[in-house]
């Protein structure tokens, strides 16, 4: 690998993280209050991306306008799900998993009855191509870094430092000693639905310029979503960082010395092996 390959291969691992962080971010905060590994997640990352193209593509809305504007949609939408559909069995966890099964299958037939089941695509906010050490970038691949930072810092913050993301702390602990101290459960994992369906949906907001938007997009995704959160531990944002991190290595330097698929083999081969040693992943309890 030539010093340009590396550098690209490099950008464009630190893009693939970006995306799967915030992915299972999302994911890991609705099973750590809620305690359900929601299957539709994939669906929701697939809406905000369809949101993006509708509002940027069909509105011709600014970008960056777009983009809020599908968190705060799919946001709304999750807190909507999980009002109707989850909270009517809300201690039935089993019924819930198998609710969101259904949900994302739902999710799929009426975005591909309502969108077309064909590629759609999203235009960048640039259409600058950036060159690092011979290694060459689209800035729409490379805005993707900032702005997921950005997004996880801000999580970080309102979980540790807001009176509200302490009493999802509390909830993910103990739901029923958080009751006792006068916590509203449900409203928390309303919150928490709704926050995790946001971070999905900027995830596929982001990714919408650099590949096609089609109904069937969220299918791999949530895939990758169930490697980071074992790897970093269920429940676990710290752990979904990191894991989206490491996922997001494996899968550009794999592919770029071995091909997509013996990248995908590599990835949960790596998981194998840390449920092997660590069974609750690296930051799990």
């Amino acid at each position: 690998m030539t010093g340009a390959e590396f550098t690209q291969t490099l950008l464009n691992a630190l893009m693939l993280a970006s995306v799967y962080v915030l992915m299972a971010s999302g994911f890991t905060l609705i099973y750590s209050i809620m305690h359900i590994v929601n299957f539709a997640h994939g669906e929701i990352y697939m809406l905000g991306a369809f949101a993006v193209y509708y509002f940027s593509m069909e509105y011709h809305l600014n970008f960056f306008l777009a983009l809020v504007l599908a968190i705060l949609v799919v946001g709304v939408l999750g807190i909507l799900l999980e009002r109707v559909l989850f909270l009517p069995m809300q201690q039935a966890h089993l019924p819930q998993v198998i609710l969101s099964l259904g949900l994302a299958m739902a999710l799929q037939g009426i975005a591909s009855v309502a969108f077309g089941a064909g590629d759609k695509p999203v235009d960048g906010p640039f259409d600058t191509v950036l060159r690092f050490g011979g290694a060459a970038i689209s800035m729409e691949r490379l805005i993707i870094i900032p702005i997921s930072v950005a997004i996880m810092i801000a999580l970080f913050a309102f979980v540790k430092w807001t009176r509200t993301g302490q009493a999802m702390r509390a909830v993910a602990q103990d739901s029923d000693a958080a009751a006792l101290q006068g916590i509203d459960v449900a409203f928390i994992s309303c919150l928490a639905f709704g926050v995790g369906c946001a971070l999905a949906s900027a995830a596929g907001a982001l990714i919408a310029p650099v590949f096609y938007v089609n109904p069937f997009m969220g299918g791999s995704v949530i895939m990758k979503a169930f490697i980071i959160i074992c790897l970093g531990g269920m429940g676990s944002i710290s752990g979904a960082a990191v894991g989206g991190l490491i996922l997001g290595f494996v899968d550009s330097f794999g592919a770029t010395l071995f091909g997509n698929s013996v990248a995908n083999i590599i990835g949960f081969a790596l998981l194998i092996i840390i449920l092997l040693v660590r069974p609750q992943g690296l930051f799990g309890r």
